[in-house]
C-alpha cells in the first residue's frame, strides 16, 4: 500500500495560542507557503470575523469556517485555523487528509 505524502502542516489550538504567529514564521523557515483561514474568510465575507458574529452568532461562524476549510486544495502551506475548527469533524478530516495537524498548547 502507498500512502500518499502529506505536504502541509496545520496549526489548531485555542485561540490566542499564537496559530497566526508561529505559522509565518515556520512556514519561512520551511520555505512553504502560508494561509490563515480566518483571513479567508474576512476576505470571502468581506466582512471581519467581529462583524459577523455582530450580524449572527458563533454557530455561523463555524459554519462559514468548516466551508472555508473544506475548500482548500493546497500543496506545500502551512495553515493556520480558527480557535474553532477541532468542533467540525467535516473539517479536521479534510485538513488531517491532506497535512499534518500540530496542537499548539501555551
Amino acid at each position: 500500500m502507498i500512502t500518499a505524502i502529506k505536504s502541509n502542516l496545520t496549526l489548531i489550538g485555542m485561540p490566542g495560542a499564537g496559530k497566526s504567529t508561529v505559522g509565518i514564521i515556520l512556514a519561512k523557515k520551511l520555505g512553504m507557503d502560508f494561509i490563515d483561514t480566518d483571513v479567508l474568510i474576512q476576505v470571502h465575507q468581506r466582512k471581519t470575523l467581529q462583524q459577523i458574529l455582530d450580524e449572527s452568532d458563533h454557530l455561523h461562524l463555524r459554519a462559514i469556517e468548516e466551508g472555508e476549510i473544506l475548500l482548500l486544495t493546497v500543496d506545500n502551506h502551512v495553515i493556520a485555523t480558527g480557535g474553532s475548527v477541532v468542533y467540525s469533524e467535516w473539517a479536521m478530516a479534510h485538513l488531517q487528509g491532506m497535512s499534518r495537524v500540530i496542537f499548539l498548547e501555551v
